[in-house]
């Protein structure tokens, strides 16, 4: 994977002792993110001016830094992101330990919050919209942004069944719309789109709801 992330390293060499895995990867609508695991975290934080610089300087988006104990302390918590990190195209700058591959879930901690994040999609993005009036360029602001937010709460649905993570947001829409026996297609046309009616919203918010219902009760075994 080619990758936009070539000075990290350099600008990390103040915990270099410290790291023990540094991970790019990229999700499915392309865009390129990293993450940097650290064995605890240093004394100064200063240590990462550099590294802030460095993201700055090259416009990239910021490293989600984390240390060993918070990892594994928020498996319950925070399932579905280490999931979409996981099943991403991805690549080590630097591996002393794979972290990320050893990781494992609990389906119970991966349902709930699969849960919480389709209650709070819908829940923000109405608020979103009604804040302004659906007014068509809220619709255009909104949707797309809040569509690419729920993918790593959809790839919940392969985790749950033990079915091979989708390469594409296409294949991902159309395979989680079989899983869960709701029709997820048009999420697809929606990320693309340049303009938006109100009965767009409407539907969307819809699919949310159904999506929210179906796993008040969805099995995990």
């Amino acid at each position: 994977m080619n990758h936009h992330y070539n000075g990290l390293l350099k600008s990390l060499e103040p915990v270099l002792d410290l790291l023990i895995q540094v991970n790019i990867y990229e999700d499915l609508s392309g865009k390129q993110m990293a993450v940097v695991i650290l064995d605890k975290d240093p004394d100064n934080l200063q240590d990462f001016v550099p590294m802030a610089k460095y993201i700055h300087k090259n416009k990239l988006a910021l490293p989600l830094v984390i240390n060993r104990r918070f990892i594994k302390s928020s498996l319950d918590s925070y399932p579905l992101e280490f999931i979409d990190i996981m099943s991403s195209q991805h690549v080590n700058l630097l591996l002393k330990e794979d972290i990320l591959s050893k990781l494992e879930f609990l389906p119970s901690d991966v349902r709930l919050q699969m849960e919480r994040e389709f209650k709070s999609k819908w829940l923000l993005t109405r608020q979103m919209l009604l804040d302004g009036n659906l007014s068509p360029r809220k619709l255009k602001e909104t949707l797309p942004l809040s569509i690419s937010a729920l993918i790593p709460a959809l790839k919940g649905f392969f985790f749950l069944a033990k079915q091979p993570y989708p390469l594409t947001s296409k294949e991902l829409f159309d395979k989680a719309g079989l899983i869960s026996k709701i029709d997820l297609s048009p999420l697809e046309r929606w990320r693309g789109q340049s303009h938006y009616e109100i009965a767009d919203a409407e539907h969307y918010l819809a699919i949310l709801d159904k999506l929210t219902d179906l796993m008040e009760t969805y099995p995990t075994t």
